[in-house]
């Protein structure tokens, strides 16, 4: 074959710049058509900035679907159980383990009500709720017609247009980088005469009876128990100023401000429905409206306003500041960091591959670039797990922004988060007598506290977690600062991990477990140990942090480099890995669907995980084979789907990769752009692990890992794929 046909048929990379802004633009969100029914799988836009998001219907308000308004500093504590039992009483489950009674984080059976409430809380809260009246009352779904909203994605600004009683509305929606803040401009006739206002109206938490292991809250609060909670207009210490207000909202120990500002030229007045102290369902709803129309010589027909929520009474940004900088932030974000062009593509799934990288990118920045915390995995959309983040999806939620060149952002979140949540962690391991930091699976900042329950007491693959975000950080900053930043958490996560491993002296080797919980948590913990992925992962992570000591000159401890050297490998039957050791796994697992549904550990050895002297990479490629075989596509979750697409490159089938990329009927991301969970019992959109694993897997197809060969190696040679790209890393 001629030298030239052989390149035409490689996925080709571009030497000039790519055209970010034309790539982008192409796929803004537009939604010409009112939702015929209200359901928890019906999705919102969103404007934010990663520690706060406000969730638009298509007023670009929240009018007529009770969306949410979320933070990473929002939460509040249900109630304490009232049926004598005690927090102080809860000290985990005994459980023996090789010889000795170790305190898991189970559900206690004495402490029913301690146990549920310690899961479901503190609970993530909706901050209030905004949208427009029609003459004093909601604006109803039925007197909108002609609606048409569009996402501008590469400006970050939502556009909403229709007609109300056949008067024409405009709404444009803009978040805020700087601050938790909204901007909204309001331009219309029934403006001026007075028909159209805003309201605001603050629900209070329910009572989170934890009923079902997730219990997904899609439209947040209640507003039945307004007694439970006070709202107020209140002024700064220096008293009222022009063009400014605040509602101040107090929930037991949960307070915060809503600050409001407009232009002076055009007054607004804030005004309550109720009176304080009103047991009404109305008691905490306040209008937002015109002043007196004899303070105009011609009335206005716009209302803007910023609403900026925040802990503390401040003075916002004006509504032109956040108009003028907005913008600029999101023109930013595209023009740094990596980028992929697949249109001069020829394949006929490339369009909408296009689309799912662009608008990920879009609400990986809205939900997923938090100060100092991952999102919870529906981030800042609605409360699925209460509101709590999950520890085990962190390289899914953040891997992809060190890979693709945005470490600002990887930055912002670690390795300050395991800082914070270091204290507690220790004194976790010193209860259970081991050392070092051991990793919860699900909490939150605030607390750094437990959920108890099987899977989120002996879950195993978040633990070595810290050596793998450490040497994505190190790969984007090779420096001194890099390594000492993460000495210490990278030191605990070591320590725990060597401590946790057991001498099994008649095998000659190290066991993890039991009791040990794999990654598809569907083990049987106090019957197996070894887990596949597990044991491969926690010999790359020793070994990682006995580099990392190296780099840093410093002696590795005796223990890591004993326990990583002498760890049983991954189990194995006829020349394929299997999930684990024990409860009777035999060959016949792969018939077996209660295990076959979804086998994906055994892949993970070459998917995410590393080169690692745990894994052959002739059991590997065998294990792949047969997985291509067995796992079908109606029982692969969303990142699922992921490591599907990286193990496929990896061990050099590339057509696999995109196959389970553009595999669309099984992996929808609705017409927003939001990922879903699919597969057996899907969670209700969005699915924001689904969303970050699959930008990871992207960027591994387009620029490879460390030990690959050549351009986009994971992208089929067949001559209908065109990659261009620009900016990324290597994955490791």
């Amino acid at each position: 074959m001629p030298f030239f046909i052989l390149l035409s048929l490689l996925p080709s990379l571009a030497l000039a710049a790519i055209d970010r802004h034309a790539v982008v633009s192409r796929f803004n969100v537009v939604r010409s058509a009112l939702p015929e029914a209200i359901t928890n799988r019906t999705t919102p836009l969103q404007v934010g900035n990663g520690d706060f998001a406000f969730n638009v219907d298509n007023t670009g308000m929240q009018t007529f679907i009770p969306f949410n308004t979320l933070s990473s500093w929002g939460w509040h504590n249900d109630s304490l159980p009232t049926n004598g039992e005690k927090l102080s009483d809860y000290h985990g489950v005994e459980v023996l383990t090789h010889g000795r009674n170790i305190s898991y984080d189970l559900e206690d059976p004495d402490l029913p009500e301690v146990s549920k409430w310690l899961t479901a809380n503190p609970n993530r809260i909706n901050l209030g709720r905004i949208g427009l009246k029609y003459k004093g009352e909601s604006l109803p779904q039925s007197l909108i017609t002609e609606p048409r909203q569009e996402l501008d994605v590469w400006n970050g600004i939502i556009t909403s247009t229709f007609k109300v009683d056949g008067k024409d509305v405009r709404v444009v929606t803009q978040g805020d980088f700087e601050t938790d803040a909204v901007a909204f401009q309001i331009d219309s006739e029934l403006v001026s005469t007075g028909d159209l206002q805003v309201g605001l109206d603050f629900p209070y938490p329910p009572k989170h009876n934890v009923t079902a292991s997730s219990d997904f809250e899609i439209f947040m609060g209640s507003y039945d128990f307004p007694l439970n909670h006070t709202t107020s207009i209140v002024t700064t210490p220096n008293g009222p100023r022009s063009g400014v207000a605040h509602i101040y909202h107090e929930m037991q120990e949960t307070t915060y401000y809503v600050n409001l500002r407009w232009p002076c030229r055009s007054p607004l007045s804030l005004t309550r429905n109720e009176p304080q102290g009103s047991s009404a369902v109305t008691a905490h709803r306040y209008t937002l409206s015109l002043g007196a129309p004899s303070r105009y010589e011609h009335s206005p027909s716009s209302i803007s306003f910023t609403a900026h929520f925040s802990l503390d009474l401040e003075l916002p940004a004006s509504p032109s500041t956040i108009r003028r900088r907005n913008p600029t932030a999101w023109n930013q974000y595209w023009n740094k960091g990596g980028f992929v062009d697949l249109t001069e593509s020829s394949n006929p799934n490339a369009t909408e591959l296009q689309r799912r990288i662009i608008m990920t990118q879009y609400y990986m920045r809205v939900n997923s670039a938090g100060t100092g915390q991952i999102p919870q995995e529906s981030g800042l959309v609605y409360n699925g797990w209460w509101g709590k983040f999950h520890l085990e999806m962190v390289v899914w939620h953040c891997a992809h922004w060190a890979t693709w060149g945005r470490q600002q952002y990887f930055d912002r979140i670690f390795p300050s988060m395991y800082e914070k949540l270091m204290p507690t962690s220790k004194a976790r391991t010193q209860r259970m007598g081991w050392e070092g930091a051991r990793w919860p699976k699900m909490t939150e900042l605030g607390t750094g506290g437990i959920a108890p329950g099987e899977t989120r007491a002996y879950l195993m693959w978040q633990q070595p977690h810290p050596m793998y975000l450490a040497n994505l950080a190190y790969q984007a900053k090779p420096t001194r600062q890099t390594l000492e930043e993460w000495d210490r958490v990278i030191t605990a996560t070591a320590d725990y991990m060597a401590s946790f491993a057991w001498y099994n002296e008649t095998a000659g080797h190290y066991d993890l477990g039991p009791p040990s919980k794999g990654v598809t948590e569907n083990s049987f913990p106090l019957e197996t140990r070894n887990l596949a992925y597990e044991i491969a992962y926690w010999r790359w992570g020793l070994d990682a942090a006995a580099d990392w000591k190296r780099k840093l000159g410093q002696p590795v401890p005796k223990k890591w480099s004993t326990v990583a050297e002498n760890l049983a490998p991954p189990p194995q039957i006829d020349g394929m890995y299997i999930p684990w050791e024990g409860s009777g796994l035999n060959s016949s697992w792969w018939e077996d669907p209660k295990l076959s549904k979804d086998p994906r550990s055994v892949i993970m050895l070459q998917g995410i995980l590393p080169d690692t002297p745990a894994v052959d990479p002739e059991v590997g490629l065998k294990t792949s084979d047969k997985m291509w075989e067995v796992w079908t596509d109606e029982n692969i979750r969303g990142w699922g789907r992921s490591v599907l697409a990286i193990n496929s490159a990896r061990v050099g089938k590339p057509e696999r990769a995109i196959y389970h990329m553009t595999n669309y009927g099984y992996w929808p991301f609705d017409d927003a752009g939001m990922p879903t969970r699919s597969g057996p019992n899907p969670s209700p959109p969005p699915y924001f692990p689904g969303g970050g694993s699959f930008l990871y897997a992207i960027g591994y197809m387009a620029a490879g890992w460390e030990g690959s060969e050549g351009d986009a190696p994971g992208f089929p040679k067949d001559g209908t794929w065109v990659v261009k790209h620009e900016g990324l890393l290597k994955a490791l």
